[in-house]
């Protein structure tokens, strides 16, 4: 497994925000008001009403592919405040879906593969998302936003047609009302997993993207449809890496945990090769999650994205890697070692798989 690629370079100007659009940041932030949001409504689909959407605080009301949505987002200036804030998209939530009768499959394999690394199968506590977004506004200094999908986390519609061109349409468009909302210059993107494959596809979309990080994303797999309903097309990632490779102004990065049980590590080295073919190097980092199936990485795509968002150096992005890697292989080597003396539940974690090395730099991005 290839351990070192080395990414081009480009500088992009700092600019200071403006105070009106920070007051304005700040206020949304405080502003939101913490509810549970039952999984009931979640896996029958959420409907919102217009009047509703605008009594909600964080939320944009858009029309895409001629339906209407409200979505929610939740904003955290606890680490700073800044006009390209982080944003991330959570991963997908209750299980697999049937792409034939767009229902679910409640099985209980898929939930317990669902809730691995993150509580997925349950009520959502806005204010964990909140949590959420502080943790990526601390990491960065700057403004995070915890963008909800499709269906889920307050946004309205039915997350069975979550990482369909309709999500990601609707992401793109949310995007769009945030940034004229509040006065953002553009955006950094992160997502874990089914969130990594619409963030894929917003940077292929978008010429305001700053860093975008990926994590444990399904990111080689075409799809072919014969449907004419974006609800029903799964979003295709190599489809847009053309796109992606065009824009020099992007740092896209790869976060892979090569035992990760859920997404096969090919699924993220192949993309990354594709990567490479259309003539763009970009840096795949190897980690070691500790969730049992070794999917949840958003501790390691925190920390690239952070990274890439204050302007650091693949290399010193690396570094910083490497020192999480060598922490969480140890406490895997730890429970692998509890496991074989005394039974319990675990899954073995080979050696810690090192960051790629990359060639010195001097980039930056504005925050």
């Amino acid at each position: 497994m290839p351990t070192s690629i080395v990414i081009r370079r480009w500088r992009i100007a700092r600019r200071a925000a403006p105070a009106v659009v920070l007051a304005a940041v700040a206020l949304a932030a405080s502003g939101a008001d913490a509810d549970i949001i039952k999984k009931e409504d979640m896996l029958r689909g959420i409907t919102t009403t217009r009047e509703q959407c605008a009594a909600t605080a964080q939320t944009v009301w858009v029309t895409v592919d001629g339906r209407d949505f409200c979505v929610r987002y939740y904003v955290s200036t606890a680490g700073g405040e800044g006009v390209r804030p982080v944003v991330f998209l959570s991963g997908d939530y209750f299980g697999s879906v049937n792409l034939k009768t767009w229902q679910w499959i409640a099985t209980a394999q898929d939930r317990n593969a669902s809730v691995a690394f993150d509580p997925t199968d349950q009520d959502i506590d806005t204010d964990d998302l909140v949590t959420t977004a502080d943790g990526f506004s601390r990491m960065a200094n700057t403004t995070a936003i915890h963008l909800a999908r499709i269906g889920v986390a307050g946004t309205s519609g039915h997350h069975v047609f979550r990482k369909t061109l309709l999500e990601l349409h609707l992401m793109n468009a949310a995007l769009d009302a945030i940034k004229e909302s509040h006065g953002f210059e553009g955006f950094h993107l992160v997502g874990q997993s089914g969130g990594s494959i619409v963030v894929t596809g917003l940077a292929g979309l978008r010429r305001d993207i700053g860093c975008a990080v990926t994590g444990s994303g399904r990111l080689a797999t075409r799809h072919d449809t014969d449907s004419k309903d974006p609800a029903r097309t799964l979003i295709d990632p190599p489809r847009f890496i053309p796109a992606i490779a065009q824009n020099r102004a992007l740092r896209l990065m790869v976060v892979t945990d090569p035992a990760d049980l859920n997404v096969p590590v090919r699924q993220q080295t192949a993309f990354v090769e594709e990567m490479h073919r259309a003539g763009r190097d970009i840096p795949q980092y190897f980690v070691a999650a500790i969730d049992e199936y070794h999917h949840g990485v958003v501790e390691y795509a925190q920390l690239v994205t952070a990274g890439c968002a204050l302007g650091r150096s693949d290399t010193e992005i690396a570094t910083a890697v490497a020192t999480m890697v060598r922490r969480d292989g140890a406490y895997n080597e730890l429970r692998r070692r509890e496991t074989a003396l005394f039974g319990k539940t675990g899954s073995s974690q080979p050696q810690p798989a090192a960051a790629p090395r990359v060639a010195p730099a001097s980039s930056s991005a504005p925050r």
